[in-house]
């Protein structure tokens, strides 16, 4: 079995098994994390993912309830406090290196496929 925490770093190991729920998920984080200052409605966002708003709901609303994003009168703005925005920090960083964006990628698969044979 490939060591996905030694590629990844316990840290991030853990904030993808707890936040992480979806390939969406992690294009909200990257994105966010990119643009700390944006502040966009579902449709914004959704366009700027080439995604429609409804894809988005469930991840935002769970972003929101995690407390990473803020959500107010419509709209999305990047709020973690400053341990969170390390832990996404150190995530978005492996999303750049191949090697760990494939043990990524496998995380996030297992999670949303868990019985998969292998």
């Amino acid at each position: 079995m490939y060591d996905l925490e030694g590629v990844l770093g316990p840290s991030v190991m853990k904030f993808v098994e707890r936040y992480v729920n979806s390939l969406l998920t992690w294009d909200i984080l990257v994105f966010f994390h990119r643009n700390p200052e944006a502040v966009l409605d579902a449709e914004g966002l959704a366009t700027r993912l080439g995604r429609r708003p409804e894809e988005l709901a469930p991840e935002i609303d769970a972003l929101c309830d995690s407390r990473i994003l803020q959500c107010a009168g419509g709209l999305i703005r990047y709020r973690p406090d400053a341990e969170m925005r390390d832990t996404i920090g150190k995530f978005c960083e492996a999303c750049q290196e191949r090697g760990r964006r494939l043990a990524l990628i496998a995380l996030v698969l297992h999670k949303i496929n868990p019985h998969n044979p292998q």
